[in-house]
């Protein structure tokens, strides 16, 4: 692994324990790498933080690229899409973390880099959801509610899995839990969606 690639591994873990005040000495010991070497790659911590954001967007769109490339329409493409927030957010608890955080202390910091990445995406999801609404595929709904309902109930898993370990007692980020709540959140959506 690369130098920046350490120092990108490195800084999402200590944002996420740390948020924003992570310092970059302790990024660059985790990384493995001297401060100016991170300084080199990134030049500042708000730089860094934005690569961190960024790479994890990457990320988000490849995962539901893939989804909707096999699932070309109606509730077969809303369950793929859902799938692949599962999966994103299994593979980037890190981010999930750092996400909750700024959300929380409301930094600012995380906003705009998520609108900016993430607009395209909600654009193009309310646009088919209305899409199929129009040919029959899907019932009538709001899009924007529901794409905020679902993205609460896929974050809010992830987010509050420590919580759910201990109120369920098993690791909810285990396939098995993880897989059940797929197929509820699926079978849920499907009910109100699907046409009759």
């Amino acid at each position: 692994m690369g130098s920046q690639a350490r120092i990108l591994e490195a800084a999402r873990g200590e944002f996420a324990q740390h948020g924003y005040a992570a310092r970059l000495q302790d990024i660059a010991e985790r990384a493995g790498l001297t401060h100016p070497t991170l300084l080199y790659h990134f030049k500042s911590k708000e730089r860094l933080y934005a690569a961190v954001i960024e790479e994890a967007m990457h990320d988000w769109a490849e995962v539901t690229r893939r989804a909707v490339a096999t699932a070309p329409g109606g509730f077969d493409r809303v369950a793929a899409l859902v799938d692949a927030g599962l999966e994103f957010f299994a593979t980037h608890h890190d981010f999930v973390v750092i996400w909750r955080r700024e959300a929380i202390e409301g930094g600012g910091r995380l906003e705009g880099a998520i609108a900016e990445h993430m607009r395209p995406f909600f654009d193009r999801a309310v646009h088919f959801l209305e899409r199929e609404v129009q040919a029959g595929r899907l019932r009538e709904h709001d899009p924007i509610e529901l794409m905020q309902l679902v993205y609460g109930a896929v974050m809010t898993y992830f987010s509050d899995a420590g919580f759910r370990g201990r109120l369920l007692g098993e690791d909810p980020l285990a396939p098995e839990p993880r897989e059940r709540f797929k197929r509820t959140l699926i079978a849920m959506l499907r009910d109100a969606l699907a046409p009759r």
